[in-house]
């Protein structure tokens, strides 16, 4: 049942399997996906690669992560899983902030640069990186400061990354074998992302904001048009926080032929109470191993 606070969050979910022990948490994998539609928290027991527990924050009327950050040692406190010390903690940030460049033109002291041609920096953020090894290339992103702050004094020996580079890199070793087109959309509360694959190649990823199916299907048939896609012949996948037969289903088969829910193809294992999620939610969540 969800828990409402006194803030802007709610747990909608928490399933933790009988073996997550709180006395051996330094024995296991802590990941967070963080963003303004809400957090999500899983837990990895390492010796066996198994999942053993999730829990998921939404958030509502947050559109700054100025705001997650004035309830985050509250939400801190009130999770069930987010007091311990773990042995490994990875942050997947969820923003629009950034860019994909080529290793071979990279210059490490012009990472900033490279984002400001994209994105707008409002000053405060903190400049990271991360490698995708089926591209070569980095993904530079923009991580809140207050965030940060937040984050790192909770843990010390988290690593940040942008969850934009777990889904490429996924989705790129998930399909290394194939030869066709695919047009792959993860669909998030308030946004979502394109990743356009040619054969081996990213051929396009972007980030939208949706508020309403008609937003969705507009942005969705916009990049079929600039890449003269034709939504009869498109093999195009869902995968992330959608539900089979949910609005954005139905319009996305309205107007594209053939669409098809894309199932994580991670290595893990998952405990009982897990294996209730859909195989198409939480992608990138759940993928973090491909870091």
């Amino acid at each position: 049942m969800a828990e409402q606070t006194q803030h802007k969050f709610i747990r909608t979910d928490s399933l933790i399997d009988e073996a997550f022990d709180s006395t051996r948490t330094k024995d296991f994998k802590l990941v967070l996906q963080v963003g303004t539609d809400g957090i999500l928290v899983s837990v990895n027991e390492k010796a066996h690669n198994k999942y053993i527990a999730f829990e998921r924050y939404s958030f509502h009327h947050i559109y700054r992560f100025d705001d997650v950050c004035a309830f985050m040692e509250d939400l801190i406190k009130q999770s069930a899983l987010l007091k311990y010390k773990y042995h490994t903690v990875d942050c997947l940030l969820v923003n629009s902030l950034s860019t994909l460049v080529p290793s071979a033109v990279y210059e490490e002291e012009r990472k900033k640069t490279y984002l400001k041609f994209n994105t707008f920096l409002e000053g405060d953020e903190f400049i990271a990186t991360d490698h995708l090894k089926t591209l070569d290339a980095r993904n530079v992103f923009a991580l809140p400061f207050c965030l940060k702050g937040k984050l790192d004094f909770a843990f010390s020996n988290i690593r940040y990354h942008h969850f934009s580079t777990v889904l490429i890199e996924a989705l790129l070793t998930q399909h290394k074998n194939q030869t066709s087109q695919k047009v792959i959309v993860h669909i998030q509360p308030s946004h979502f992302q394109v990743v356009v694959l040619d054969g081996k190649q990213l051929l396009f990823y972007n980030m939208f904001n949706h508020h309403s199916t008609e937003d969705f299907i507009y942005y969705l048939l916009f990049v079929c048009e600039q890449l003269h896609l034709n939504p009869e012949k498109i093999d195009l996948r869902l995968l992330g926080e959608i539900e089979k037969n949910s609005a954005i289903h139905l319009i996305t088969q309205k107007y594209v032929r053939n669409v098809a829910f894309e199932e994580r193809n991670d290595p893990a294992d998952y405990s009982y109470q897990l294996q209730a999620l859909p195989k198409h939610s939480y992608y990138t969540l759940f993928n973090s191993s491909i870091l």
